[in-house]
């Protein structure tokens, strides 16, 4: 894996989590806040940690935010903070910018401000929990750009059938990469000839629409 760069501005408790996250993954991981307790919180625990404001050009000049792949701007209680935040890190070239947002309006706002991406941690949350409960085959989802690697287990409808007869790839764009027979633990590599029974768990990656189809029935 690829260490990466990244700085987080806000150490609110979501800059906070995300800054150990990252860091405990093996990435490069910066943070800075006006609150010194924050910081020194975490200075046994990530890269760097600055005691700065983030909304003063001096500073954002002085990180030198060019140099992240990423900058994390986590304060979404003060908007217009975080407005002044970003509007530097924008002059200063900062490479990717995601900002935290509380509201739809406010997540608007960070867009044409020129947000690369902005996150609604709690709706994140609550949406990725209910397609969860609701998708009755589907017991985990990761998704990115289009794509998707879930866990599922196998419906009625495909059951009986060949991985070959079915041409998942080919059809639906979506790839069978690890299965586990249903009541075994034990992580097999499946060929075309495979024959998937009910309760089958697949690991798959493809098209996220195409894997929702293909395992939302019961």
């Amino acid at each position: 894996m690829t260490k990466k760069s990244y700085a987080i501005f806000g150490l609110g408790s979501f800059g906070t989590k995300l800054a150990r996250e990252l860091s405990r993954a093996g990435n490069s991981v910066l943070v800075c806040d006006i609150s010194a307790p924050r910081v020194e919180d975490l200075r046994d625990e990530v890269t760097n940690v600055v005691i700065a404001d983030v909304t003063h050009e001096e500073t954002i000049h002085e990180l030198n935010v060019g140099k992240f792949d990423a900058v994390i701007l986590g304060m979404s209680s003060f908007l217009e903070k975080q407005i002044l935040a970003l509007t530097l890190l924008k002059q200063e070239g900062a490479r990717r910018i995601l900002a935290k947002a509380t509201s739809d309006i406010q997540e608007r706002i960070l867009y044409r401000l020129g947000a690369d991406e902005v996150i609604q941690p709690d709706l994140d949350v609550a949406h990725s929990l209910s397609r969860r409960l609701s998708l009755v085959n589907i017991t985990d989802f990761f998704e990115f750009k289009g794509s998707a690697i879930a866990e599922v287990r196998v419906p009625a409808t495909l059951a009986g059938k060949s991985l070959q007869e079915l041409n998942l790839r080919g059809k639906y764009a979506v790839t069978v990469l690890v299965l586990q027979k249903a009541g075994s633990s034990e992580e097999l590599q499946p060929g075309p000839d495979t024959v998937l029974a009910c309760g089958d768990v697949l690991t798959v990656f493809g098209n996220q629409k195409s894997i929702i189809e293909l395992f939302k029935e019961k």
